[in-house]
């Protein structure tokens, strides 16, 4: 990421809200910003490309002659940067990602905290800013990245990938999915195993684990109620299987807020150095 962005030369954080429409730019220096559409429309000339952002959406733009943004009415947020020096290999990588992909929970909240800092300037303001600059670009090209992969996913996998999240409670089977999406069940281990890299059984464990560890995190339901409210079938078949994905029970993930120990810790580990 650091010859997309430089991160010596820090980052700049802003949001803005046009009533009427509006236009920033041209600029004709090298530029780089991760532009979130909240509310509206934005054209973006980039060099010779032009991309349209629509509301929920967001990309990176990096030109090195021209660049110009064009809003309708709406509320837009961005996080400016330095442009680092592109080798070939990376622009080509570049011209991979996709051009705009929806803006996550994740991006939202880092870039709301990054406009919240103001633009002050102290070493330790600084240094936060910048840190999470490089975490938001970060996120955004992983994101990108997954989104990319994602195209690729057949649509059968996409249907029953969608279906075990949205119905991750109820008690999904093999053959239930299979015939959802008309496919033999050998054939959609087969495809969902090659290309979200686990079998659909074990995805649902994944999603239900998740799910029962954000309400252990976040809610006052009791273990047993969050193990059935999740598709458990006991408490106990609950906390096997959160102890397998999180290598705690349900009572420690809880009582610890989620914080993992240190290997070092967890197994009396000595760290011996030569």
């Amino acid at each position: 990421m650091q010859t997309i962005v430089d991160p010596e030369h820090g980052f700049t954080f802003g949001e803005a809200l046009y009533n009427v429409g509006g236009v920033y730019g041209p600029l004709r220096n090298r530029y780089v910003t991760l532009l979130l559409v909240h509310e509206g429309t934005a054209k973006v000339t980039c060099d010779d490309e032009v991309t349209i952002v629509e509301r929920g959406e967001c990309g990176v733009f990096r030109n090195e002659q021209y660049v110009l943004f064009e809003y309708d009415r709406g509320r837009v947020s961005w996080c400016e940067g330095s442009p680092g020096t592109l080798t070939e290999s990376i622009a080509q990588r570049l011209r991979q990602v996709p051009a705009k992909i929806p803006i996550s929970e994740s991006l939202e909240a880092l870039q709301r905290l990054g406009v919240e800092l103001g633009s002050g300037s102290t070493a330790n303001l600084n240094m936060l800013r910048n840190a999470l600059g490089q975490t938001l670009y970060a996120v955004y090209f992983h994101e990108a990245h997954v989104s990319e992969r994602d195209r690729h996913i057949p649509r059968p996998v996409h249907r029953a990938r969608n279906y075990i999240e949205e119905n991750s409670e109820k008690d999904v089977t093999i053959n239930s999915l299979a015939e959802l999406v008309a496919r033999t069940p050998q054939h959609l281990i087969l495809s969902f195993r090659k290309h979200i890299g686990v079998t659909p059984a074990r995805y649902l464990w994944q999603v239900r684990g998740k799910r029962a560890r954000h309400l252990l995190l976040h809610s006052g339901l009791t273990i047993a109620e969050i193990a059935y409210q999740c598709g458990y079938k006991n408490p106990y078949h609950f906390s096997r299987q959160i102890k397998q994905l999180f290598g705690m029970s349900p009572t420690e993930v809880r009582a610890n807020m989620g914080y993992h120990k240190p290997s070092e810790v967890a197994e009396d580990t000595v760290d011996i150095a030569y």
